[in-house]
């Protein structure tokens, strides 16, 4: 019966420390998009003007471009940078 004890008890401070690792990590705080700066152009290619330091999401807010269509709205810079098309 004291093996038997001494086992759940075992058991229950594992646990128990495992859930204060799992909460720990998930409160840690988490790696913000990657913020870029933007040369933005009108639907006829023409540049009109440049966005700084702005993620995927703000740059799509400022431009007012879903990305849909084959014409390029604003392109970050640095390699493997993202391109926004227009809607």
């Amino acid at each position: 019966m004291k093996k038997l004890k001494f086992s759940m008890l075992a058991v229950l401070f594992t646990v128990g420390i495992g859930t204060a690792v799992v909460q720990k990590i998930h409160a840690a705080p988490k790696p913000q998009d990657p913020s870029y700066n933007w040369t933005t152009y009108d639907t006829s290619g023409h540049v009109t003007g440049t966005l700084s330091n702005e993620t995927v999401s703000e740059a799509r807010n400022s431009t007012g471009c879903e990305g849909i269509t084959s014409t390029k709205c604003a392109v970050a810079s640095g390699v493997g940078a993202p391109t926004i098309f227009y809607n």
